[in-house]
This record gives structure tokens, C-alpha cells and sequence, in this order.
């Protein structure tokens, strides 16, 4: 009787799994809508302000941006609809490692390192006593 019981409840916990993960909605993401369109010149801004503070490690952010004549609350918008778009995330990332690299006092000399090619072992072959050269000491 234990043994039976004990299979119903099992078989009763698997139905309400079932039922609870068909019935149940996962979580929908939410789309805003297209993301917001980044001029060319907004995002050469954009990477401009934070290359001056690369190359000025001191510079804050307010500093940056006052030659742009933004408000904080302007860049920071639009560090975001930059941010929402993972293309061009990249773009920004590849250009502010392009400008270290030409900025880097290591770049002209420091090549990616590539392994020593280490010659090729030499094959022994056993001689035989006979043909072996004699010295003669002098």
C-alpha cells in the first residue's frame, strides 16, 4: 500500500510540474521599440570626450565635455542610446584602442610575440667501432 501511495504522489507532483511550467507565462522581455537613432557626428563626440580622458587620466567628465558645449545629462542620454547598441559599442571600443596603440610609446617596438623556432633535434646514429675515424694525438 506504501509503495502505491508513494507512486501516485510522484506521479501527482510530475502532473502539477507539467501544468505549472505549460500554463505558466515566462517572463516577456519588453521591446522599447527601436532604439534611437546615433548621428555620426554624436558619436565622434562621443568617443572624442572619452579619448581625452584617456589621454588625461585626471580629467573628469565634466571637463571633457565642455569644449562639446553638452550638459552632463545630454551625454549621459547619449551614452545610452549608444550603449543600447551593441554595434556601437564596438565601434567605440575599437576606436579608443586604435588611439592607445597610436599613442602607446610600446607600439613600434613591442611586436606580438611569436615563438623561437628551435632547430631540429639532431638524428644520432650508432657507428660501428669499425668505421669510426681514428685520431691519431699529435
Amino acid at each position: 500500500m506504501s509503495r502505491t501511495r508513494f507512486i501516485l504522489v510522484l506521479i501527482a507532483c510530475g502532473l502539477l510540474a507539467t501544468l505549472f511550467a505549460v500554463f505558466h507565462p515566462a517572463a516577456e522581455e519588453v521591446e522599447e521599440g527601436e532604439p534611437s537613432n546615433v548621428s555620426e557626428s554624436e558619436l565622434k563626440l562621443y568617443i572624442g570626450v572619452y579619448t581625452a580622458m584617456q589621454d588625461d587620466h585626471d580629467l573628469v567628465i565634466d571637463s571633457a565635455i565642455k569644449p562639446y558645449h553638452m550638459s552632463l545629462e545630454d551625454f549621459r542620454q547619449l551614452e545610452q542610446r549608444i550603449q543600447s547598441q551593441p554595434r556601437l559599442v564596438e565601434r567605440v571600443r575599437e576606436a579608443l584602442l586604435e588611439d592607445r596603440r597610436t599613442h602607446s610609446i610600446f607600439a613600434g617596438s613591442a611586436a606580438t610575440p611569436t615563438p623561437a623556432i628551435t632547430p631540429p633535434a639532431l638524428k644520432k646514429t650508432p657507428q660501428s667501432k669499425s668505421k669510426a675515424p681514428s685520431r691519431k694525438p699529435k
